[in-house]
């Protein structure tokens, strides 16, 4: 009998002990960082939580029950400041309960045995009774997570459907978002509400670019084709360009690239350029002008298809031929890995299609997260959508982030990037780019400002 008394005693004693410790770290993470934003003209409750919950981990060393007692008080003023905070929504509710509730459990769970071990009543019963009820809201918020919040309900009223004006009613789709701003919005009224459930299909066409093919490696076809009058473009997950008639299906030309990644080969979309018809150029004061797009003598490529690839390329080919635009780079290739430095597979890849902005093609890219703090940099760059030449680069990580790169020179390691689609404003001649973290995205001892400024 005293020996299983001692078993439950030290038993009691590790529990309480590891409890305390997380207790310990957690209240002078919240003290510390709460005094802080008191000093700030913030709110009071993380330095008053904090402060509580320090003392319930001392409580808890001494394996004294007042330890569980201080803690609810925590609960219930986080319980209260939560209400009071975010309302009834239910993912701010849940980052702010969900772990003062699995530990406000767990010292339920040690309650009983603190109250018998000070000669008390242990209260088994309600305790239990308590833990059981956290650990089954727990559950049910857990399989919450999974299901749409908040739910749109339906209005009751339908809304009429408004014919699209006849001279506005949209020809192509030529831009990855259908308009260079990224609308996504067709102007066309064929297909309705009513009628789209009648649909049915025209053609099938397989590109033979499958994810268990011997090099697929999880291949995913993730595209939104472009469609020019009665050709519609493709790509790939390793980036082969394929035309297609949109009447039928039939394939026009195919180029084959055959890109490789480790991880995450897909294609999004394309770009296209036709030299052919006018500039539009900005009438926002203030705006510069779109540069000229001028095609050397004897260059056939006046329409083009161009696509970042998996492996850090950029590619211009002829849309009516499938070849390669030979004046654009090198022989219809720009490397996209130039002054990156060291930036092997898969740290640095494109993800998104690439942006046309007038006459330059601009092109972000992914860096890879939670690898290491060396990281190929985020930098942005515009290309001519001609020769391939570039002509500017936006690094984030430098104090002059238009500085020319000067020769053996790289760009800066480890700083924001944009791997999202980017939206072009023709009527300023601006592109507007959406920024992600720097990597490795869950480390922030290295941050600089400005990757706080950028990211």
């Amino acid at each position: 009998m005293a020996e299983t008394s001692s078993r439950a005693g030290k038993g009691l004693g590790i529990a309480s002990m590891l409890l305390g410790l997380v207790l310990l770290a957690t209240g002078l993470f919240f003290a510390i960082g709460g005094g802080k934003l008191v000093a700030l003209g913030g709110s009071w409750y993380f330095l008053i939580a904090g402060i509580v919950t320090v003392l319930s981990a001392i409580q808890f060393f001494r394996r004294k029950s007042s330890a569980v007692v201080l803690f609810l008080l925590v609960f219930a003023g986080t319980l209260i400041w939560s209400l009071f905070d975010a309302g009834l929504d239910f993912w701010p509710l849940v980052s702010r309960l969900m772990v003062p509730a699995g530990l406000t459990l767990l010292a339920f769970l040690i309650w009983p045995s603190l109250r018998k071990h000070e000669g008390k009543h242990s209260l088994a019963k309600p305790s239990y009774a308590f833990a059981a009820v956290l650990a089954a809201g727990m559950v049910a918020t857990l399989v919450q997570m999974f299901q749409p919040h908040p739910t749109v309900a339906a209005t009751g009223e339908e809304l009429p459907l408004i014919p699209v004006d006849k001279a506005k009613q949209q020809k192509d789709w030529d831009n990855y978002g259908n308009t260079p701003q990224g609308s996504r919005f067709v102007a066309l009224d064929q297909i309705t509400r009513d009628n789209v459930k009648d649909l049915q299909v025209a053609w099938t066409f397989r590109t033979g670019d499958t994810p268990v093919s011997p090099t697929g490696n999880g291949a995913e076809d993730q595209q939104t084709p472009l469609q020019i009058g009665n050709t519609l473009y493709l790509c790939t997950p390793h980036n082969n360009v394929i035309a297609v008639e949109a009447n039928t299906g039939k394939q026009i030309w195919k180029r084959e690239i055959n890109a490789q990644a480790e991880v995450w080969p897909r294609c999004r979309g394309l770009a296209y350029f036709d030299a052919t018809k006018p500039l539009q150029q900005p009438d926002k004061p203030g705006s510069s002008p779109v540069p000229a797009a001028v095609l050397p003598a004897g260059d056939s490529c006046q329409r083009r298809i161009l696509m970042n690839t998996i492996d850090a390329r950029l590619i211009a080919i002829n849309a009516d031929n499938g070849e390669f635009c030979e004046d654009f780079g090198n022989h219809g290739i720009v490397d996209l890995k130039a002054g990156l430095g060291q930036a092997p597979d898969p740290q640095y890849q494109l993800t998104s299609a690439p942006t046309l902005a007038g006459t330059t093609v601009v092109v972000g890219g992914r860096v890879a997260d939670n690898v290491q703090t060396d990281m190929p940099g985020g930098v942005l760059r515009g290309f001519d959508v001609i020769t391939g030449k570039m002509r500017w680069a936006f690094d984030p990580g430098n104090v002059d982030p238009n500085a020319i790169l000067m020769p053996g020179k790289d760009y800066t390691r480890s700083t924001p990037n944009s791997w999202a689609p980017m939206s072009y404003d023709p009527a300023m001649n601006t592109v507007f780019i959406p920024m992600g973290s720097s990597s490795v995205d869950l480390w922030g001892a290295n941050r600089t400002a400005l990757d706080h400024k950028y990211g």
